[in-house]
């Protein structure tokens, strides 16, 4: 069961495709048989496939459940307050979307003049990268992975249709 915070972690990381460009699908299971269920897949025209995880809660986080990273960009998704809390955590190489309501532009003094900084207020109005993500080689076999998508897409379709 969804609680109402992933429920809108998953909107705002739709609001984040391009409609154009990006083709994306929810609870996207690997292979046929597979047991691995990454939370929003997504494949665009540079031919990238980017896995995404979303996690509300440091329980969340800290779950023992398999965190399904097999695209060529992998990122979590999560409130800007959970960042906070475990971003040095977060492994090498894999970025993060923090939900925010805005940023703020800032400058303080230092040695060499003004230095300007961002700072960002913790919300759910829009997702912001606070971390980006390395590039690398799949960790499955593309062609399985579109066609675990198209597979998704169409139970997304007969849902739709209901």
């Amino acid at each position: 069961m969804k609680t109402e915070k992933t429920k809108a972690l998953e909107k705002l990381l739709e609001k984040h495709f391009n409609p154009r460009r990006d083709f994306y699908v929810f609870e996207c299971t690997l292979g046929w048989y597979g047991k691995e269920i990454v939370d929003c897949v997504s494949y665009n025209c540079d031919r990238e496939v980017t896995c995404f995880e979303i996690k509300q809660s440091k329980q969340d986080f800290h779950s023992k459940n398999k965190l399904s990273f097999f695209g060529n960009k992998n990122y979590f998704v999560m409130p800007y307050s959970l960042y906070e809390q475990v971003k040095d955590e977060i492994p090498e190489g894999i970025g993060c979307f923090a939900a925010i309501d805005h940023i703020n532009f800032l400058e303080r003094p230092s040695r060499c003049g003004t230095e300007f900084y961002c700072e960002y207020i913790d919300g759910m109005e829009e997702l912001h990268c606070v971390k980006k993500a390395k590039r690398q080689d799949l960790k499955a076999d593309k062609e399985v992975i579109l066609s675990s998508m198209l597979r998704s897409m169409q139970r997304d379709r007969g849902i739709a249709v209901e």
